[in-house]
């Protein structure tokens, strides 16, 4: 298999079968678009593992469509990666379910020079699965990220994507934009009293920037 150094994009479902060992041959490579679906194997650890053998790796951008996830030792922790990842897009993430919910935290705390990322929410299960955000969680022992920018499309401003916000602006000292999109619904279903609802939880969130500014859309 031959791909171009500096990019790959696995672009669409149906895609055939990629394994993550193909790619990791890719050392130069600068951006990886990929739709997990089509991976060999797939999960936190899988994913992270790659990425250690892209340590040029800029931009990396994960589609979530029709992939079925497992746990993966989802608490383990693996080495500092990617020092060069400034950007992470996580697309169509079923934040109802758990295990995504946990993947995108994993993702969000492996890359120490994350600047920008961009969430597209999806919501597939019908009842959402507790996940890391839990009232458990002790935050405390997080580190810092160094965000300037994140964007969230899709919200819907459901008790995960509350939890996920809080972390963010509570553990990004840097960052100084927060783009909220909601999902277009939600502009005819939402109550007027329940945007406004959500808009003064977003007010009352712990901001570790003090020069952010939230927009919610």
């Amino acid at each position: 298999m031959h791909y171009p150094r500096k990019m790959f994009n696995m672009g669409s479902i149906g895609f055939p079968e990629v394994k993550l060992t193909e790619i990791a041959k890719l050392a130069n490579l600068k951006i990886l678009s990929l739709f997990l679906c089509n991976l060999d194997k797939t999960g936190p650890n899988s994913i992270l593992e790659l990425m250690g053998f892209l340590p040029q790796l800029q931009e990396l951008d994960l589609n979530f469509r029709n992939c079925e996830l497992t746990e993966d030792g989802a608490t383990k922790r693996f080495p500092t990666t990617s020092p060069c990842l400034r950007t992470l897009k996580l697309s169509i993430i079923d934040l109802g379910n758990g295990i995504e919910l946990s993947y995108a935290f994993q993702m969000i705390t492996s890359f120490p020079n994350l600047q920008t990322l961009e969430i597209t929410a999806s919501y597939q299960d019908a009842a959402p699965i507790p996940g890391i955000y839990s009232s458990e969680v002790d935050y405390n022992t997080t580190w810092l990220l160094q965000l300037r920018s994140v964007v969230f499309k899709n919200s819907k401003g459901s008790e995960n994507e509350v939890c996920l916000i809080k972390y963010l602006l509570a553990y990004s000292p840097f960052l100084k934009k927060f783009v909220i999109c909601l999902h277009s619904r939600l502009h005819s279903h939402l109550l007027c009293d329940e945007k406004f609802m959500f808009s003064t939880t977003l007010l009352k969130l712990h901001r570790a920037s003090p020069v952010v500014d939230i927009h919610l859309y």
